[in-house]
């Protein structure tokens, strides 16, 4: 198990269907996506299907973010833009927002770094953050990432340019 004493990051099951459903078809989440469009049950249900292939397959890796106290799902981290060549990958995290500002997210990113570091070879993860976003800008930092670049006017949504900062860390 990827697991500490508050969380677990476990594998997607079918029963994990309505919660991604909810959260990919959430307009406001589609700002670092390069999708703008709802998805169906149907196409989440064949993504679920094929999410038992390996990291080295797909080139991406979903894991689920599970409270142990209460056996529920809070959230999905992801490693996508896998590069083993190279030994590095992008990672997104999202918590539900009842859930924010408990530190868990920092320690789903901690389990993550450990496990790309351990289990995959990996030697660097790597995140995009939007400027204006303080607390995912500190919890980058808590969890030990360095800010390296701030990318101007990097994605345009609802009506304006937005700067990203890219945030790495050496595993």
């Amino acid at each position: 198990m990827i697991a500490n004493k508050d969380i677990t990051l476990r594998a997607v099951e079918p029963e994990d269907l309505d919660f991604l459903y909810t959260i990919e078809n959430e307009p406001s989440l589609w700002f670092y996506s390069t999708r703008k469009e709802p998805y169906s049950k149907f196409a989440l249900k064949q993504y679920i299907k094929n999410c038992d292939q390996s990291v080295f397959e797909r080139g991406q890796l979903r894991f689920m973010i599970v409270l142990n106290i209460q056996n529920t799902t809070i959230g999905t981290i992801d490693i996508f833009d896998f590069d083993y060549n190279n030994r590095k990958a992008e990672f997104g995290i999202f918590i539900d927002s009842q859930y924010r500002h408990n530190g868990y997210a920092a320690q789903a990113i901690e389990l993550l770094s450990s496990y790309s570091k351990n289990f995959l070879n990996l030697h660097q993860l790597y995140s995009y953050v939007e400027s204006k976003n303080i607390a995912s800008r500190q919890t980058m930092l808590k969890c030990g990432f360095t800010h390296t670049a701030t990318l101007k006017e990097w994605l345009y949504f609802s009506s304006k340019y937005h700067d990203i900062d890219i945030f790495q860390k050496i595993l």
